[in-house]
Formats: C-alpha cells, structure tokens, sequence
C-alpha cells in the first residue's frame, strides 16, 4: 500500500497538487501524473489536494513543502520541482498563509481594538 501521509521522520520533500476543478480544466492531472512518474518516491511525497489553493485565475498549482508555486506546465513541473527541492526560494504565498495586503488589513483591524 502506498503512503499517503509523511510521517514525522520523514525528510522527503512533500508535493500536493491542486486537483480542484478550475486548476484540473488547466491541466493539473497532467502535473499530478508527471509527478507521480518523473519522481522517486525517495525525492518526494507527491499528494492530490481536492481543495482550492485559492489560486484558480493563475493555476494550476502546486504546493512544494507548502510553498505554493502557480502557473505550472505539466512538461517542465517535474524539472521545476527538483530545481525548488535543490534551491529553494523563498515564496510570498503558503498554504494556510496570508497574502501581505491580508495582513496589512488584519494589523489595521487590530490597532482599531
């Protein structure tokens, strides 16, 4: 059976692709395929997400250790991937993060209280 879920040992890098509808009409089962086939299971975790990333207008997208990475073609993701794995740059969108303007707002909300 294979693994769905890193566990707390685990070193590998984890990949999840936007399965979403929007992100799918673009091409991501191609990506999430690609993936699957073009990368070891030693390099990463690779992870279908049927959740929106809330990226649709510049997916497909994908989520390398949580740093989402959008406007992916299915024939350089594997390639792009490695290089992010070998390099990592540092990303201004994550899952679960906030934009800037997001928290510029939130900071304001605050200082209100």
């Amino acid at each position: 059976m294979e693994e769905t879920t890193p566990s707390s040992k685990d070193t590998r890098a984890t990949i999840k692709v936007c399965l979403h509808r929007k992100c799918c009409q673009n091409g991501a089962e191609d990506i999430y395929r690609n993936l699957k086939e073009g990368l070891t299971k030693e390099e990463a975790l690779v992870l279908p997400v049927y959740e929106c990333f809330g990226f649709c207008t510049d997916g497909p997208n994908i989520a390398i250790n949580d740093n989402i990475v959008k406007g992916i073609r299915p024939f350089t993701v594997v390639e792009l991937v490695r290089r992010e794995l070998d390099n990592p740059s540092c990303k201004a969108d994550g899952l679960g993060s906030k934009s800037i303007d997001e928290l510029d707002s939130i900071l304001d909300d605050i200082e209100k209280l």
